[in-house]
């Protein structure tokens, strides 16, 4: 049973059109009890089948340590990459692994699994202590008390569109890497790598709309005197335009307009006699002097 995430990618190109199906991953440095090589190279199993077949290898509680992961809204596309989860892949074919069970796509998994699993290996080991956090040091302490422990991890749903999947599930991932290798030092263990379908389409990656680089369009400003239209221009003349010479289609001397120059010659002509006239008058300086002599004391007597 050596069926890896690599023959997981290979059979998602195939598998692409079904849909409500997500993988499943299984692996352990436990060596299997029963022999499901017919069983995992079944890459379409529903989610009953799958349960049944995991509940079958940890009945015999082989581990000390069991490591249930749940990546909401996962499709075997996701692991089509080979860089999607590099260091569970790593994990995956590390040569400490002797029991590997994975399939491409199960048919309604849900969260749910992850409970039925708990309740499963807590039965038939018993004492199963559970915990919630790989960074808690109390699993250890319970480890070396002889106990099993069961730790649980939910990570949250992937977006819908592909570049930010590959990057949630890539942080995913490293966080994995570091419990990963927390977990494995000294402990037979086995990590169980559940998903659900994705809850929506997943859409192409967002290519974010290029910016137009500003073009100044200043227009230069030499020679714009030289810039004529020299387009031709439709001659747009009707056809019953009068094409007489200029002085024969308009009266430019009318009866009123030489009544009016002949009384404003007459008028000009009188004003310069008064002018005339005026200008001719001589007076002495003197005329306007008064008289002190003799002569005017005789007057005034």
């Amino acid at each position: 049973m050596r069926l890896s995430i690599a023959a997981l990618a290979a059979y998602a190109g195939a598998a692409h059109a079904f849909k409500d199906t997500s993988p499943f991953l299984l692996f352990s440095n436990s060596p299997l009890t029963k022999d499901l090589s017919g069983v995992s190279a079944t890459q379409l199993q529903s989610s009953s089948a799958v349960l049944e077949t995991t509940k079958s290898f940890v009945q015999d509680c082989p581990s000390e340590l069991y490591y249930i992961i749940s990546q909401p809204s996962l499709s075997s596309l996701d692991l089509s990459s080979p860089d999607s989860i590099p260091h569970l892949r790593r994990a995956l074919t590390n040569p400490a692994v002797l029991s590997r069970y994975s399939v491409a796509e199960v048919v309604g998994l849900r969260g749910a699994i992850v409970q039925d699993l708990v309740t499963e290996i807590d039965v038939q080991c018993g004492g199963v202590l559970e915990f919630d956090e790989v960074d808690n040091s109390a699993w250890k302490e319970a480890l070396r008390e002889g106990k099993k422990v069961v730790i649980t991890t939910t990570f949250e749903d992937l977006p819908s569109l592909e570049n930010e999947r590959m990057e949630v599930l890539a942080d995913n991932d490293a966080r994995l890497h570091q419990h990963l290798t927390e977990l494995v030092k000294g402990y037979r263990y086995t990590v169980v790598y559940t998903s659900t379908p994705p809850f929506s389409p997943i859409q192409p990656s967002s290519k974010s709309a290029e910016v137009p680089l500003y073009e100044s369009e200043f227009q230069n400003r030499e020679h714009l005197d030289l810039k004529r239209d020299l387009r031709i221009r439709e001659d747009n003349t009707s056809s019953n335009a009068d094409t007489s010479p200029l002085f024969e289609k308009y009266q430019f001397l009318t009866p009123g307009l030489f009544m009016g120059l002949l009384v404003g010659l007459i008028l000009i002509s009188i004003l310069s006699v008064g002018l005339t006239a005026i200008g001719s008058l001589q007076v002495s300086y003197g005329a306007f002097d008064k008289e002190m002599g003799p002569a005017a004391q005789k007057k005034q007597q």
